[in-house]
C-alpha cells in the first residue's frame, strides 16, 4: 500500500467512526421543533414532530430551564445532522480517491 492509499484508508476509518458516534448521539436527542403558542395571554411551548403521517404536539411547559434545555438539544440535533451530511460527502470523496489509487 502506498502512502496515499494508507492516508485515504485511515481517513475512511475516521469518517466511519465519526458517523457511528454521531448516529448514536442522535438516538438520544429529541426530534422536531419547539413551537410557542399564546393562549389567553400566556405563552406555552410544545415539542412538535411527525410520527408517520401524523403531526404530534407534546406539551413542554412555560418558558424556563426545561424549554431552554430542549431548544439546545434540538439545535444540537440539527448540527449533528448537518455534520453527518458533510461526513457522508467526505466518505464518498474518499472512496473515489481509493478507486483512483488502485
Amino acid at each position: 500500500m502506498s502512502l496515499l492509499e494508507n492516508a485515504v484508508a485511515q481517513e475512511q476509518r475516521r469518517i466511519e467512526y465519526m458517523i457511528e458516534k454521531y448516529e448514536a448521539e442522535l438516538t438520544n436527542l429529541p426530534k422536531g421543533a419547539l413551537i410557542a403558542k399564546m393562549i389567553k395571554g400566556n405563552q406555552y411551548y410544545y415539542l412538535q414532530y411527525r410520527s408517520g403521517k401524523k403531526t404530534i404536539s407534546k406539551y413542554v411547559g412555560r418558558a424556563g430551564d426545561k424549554v431552554e434545555k430542549l431548544q439546545q438539544q434540538i439545535e444540537r440535533r440539527r448540527h449533528i445532522q448537518s455534520m453527518l451530511k458533510a461526513l457522508s460527502e467526505e466518505y464518498a470523496t474518499a472512496q473515489k480517491m481509493m478507486e483512483v489509487c488502485i
